[in-house]
């Protein structure tokens, strides 16, 4: 029986914000970096009203990265839009100025209203595989959760239809690990220095949700306190996110001894809730794959006869004793 109650930090406040381009808020678990705002570009188009009200911001699971219609307009009006700046920088079009500044944002943004993320199947996408004729487009998490190669030097990304000519990189396609390309598509990509490891070669996993927003262990921070103190720091065994254990809520006075899942990941396998959706504190079972709900009535049906009993009644099964 597992009795961890401990659950990472949320801002349980309505959030007021959405990048106009993957739709997510700005404390993003893909590696986005922060929310910048852009002004309005000199020759903005002319813009059609949107019918639509203000998209909802995403909720930060892959599923509601984009848009599925031009609702994403709405975030766009005469004061600018905010973009993440990897969202942006990434962007095809884009120009960074030599005091840093981006040009062109507001252009990608109505650009991406228009072309569909290869990945997800929304609106907003805006970063282009790199190989010539390729016409994939993809929004920033979805690249990394895609298995595209992404280059933080070139800033260039290929697609996993054409990730082979990442080899033509040279070291920029080696593992830290290995120092070699080895299985290309097998490298995980550090969102903050921007280095690859093989999955294969640090033992864990390399899932989309791992792969978007990944850090590799030299840049691993707590996803709440982001940078804070190295101490005590989870890693979500589904994830691979980190928390520090004084983050949680509630907080945990040491690390656990069995494999852990941090809230969003936690799913009941039986009633298919989220552990997103429940208080932190909410107890879970069987690895994190079955609520309390579910417990309580597993425990409500008699081992022997399967005959459902009363969960409140300390006594035998009146059937089989």
């Amino acid at each position: 029986m597992d009795e961890q109650k401990s659950n990472c930090d949320e801002n349980d406040s309505e959030p007021t914000r959405a990048c106009a381009l993957c739709n997510c808020v700005e404390r993003s678990l893909h590696g986005q970096r922060e929310l910048r705002h852009f002004g309005p570009s000199t020759d903005k188009p002319t813009l059609k009203p949107s019918a639509s009200s203000l998209p909802q911001p995403g909720n930060d699971d892959l599923s509601s990265i984009g848009f599925s219609e031009s609702s994403c307009l709405a975030l766009l009006d005469d004061s600018g839009c905010w973009v993440h700046h990897w969202c942006a920088v990434w962007s095809e079009g884009v120009k960074q100025t030599d005091n840093e500044k981006l040009e062109n944002v507001e252009k990608a943004v109505i650009s991406g209203t228009q072309r569909l993320c290869d990945y997800c199947k929304k609106l907003g996408a805006t970063i282009r595989c790199h190989a010539e004729g390729c016409s994939r487009f993809y929004h920033f998490p979805c690249s990394a959760a895609s298995g595209s190669f992404q280059s933080m030097k070139h800033l260039a990304l290929l697609c996993p239809q054409h990730i082979d000519k990442a080899e033509e990189l040279g070291e920029e396609s080696w593992c830290a690990v290995c120092d070699s390309s080895g299985e290309l598509t097998d490298l995980l990509f550090c969102t903050s220095c921007g280095l690859h490891y093989h999955a294969a070669c640090l033992e864990i996993g390399a899932t989309p949700i791992q792969r978007a927003g990944w850090q590799c262990p030299e840049c691993k921070v707590c996803q709440t306190c982001q940078p804070g103190e190295d101490s005590k720091m989870l890693v979500c065994d589904a994830c691979d996110k980190g928390y520090h254990t004084f983050c949680l809520q509630p907080a945990m006075d040491s690390l656990p001894s069995d494999p852990w899942k941090c809230r969003r990941c936690r799913v009941c396998t039986e009633c298919g809730v989220r552990g997103i959706a429940l208080p932190g504190s909410a107890q879970w079972f069987d690895n994190y794959a079955i609520c309390d709900d579910c417990q309580r009535d597993r425990t409500s049906v008699c081992c022997v006869c399967s005959t459902t009993v009363n969960p409140s009644a300390q006594c035998c099964c009146t059937l089989c004793h």
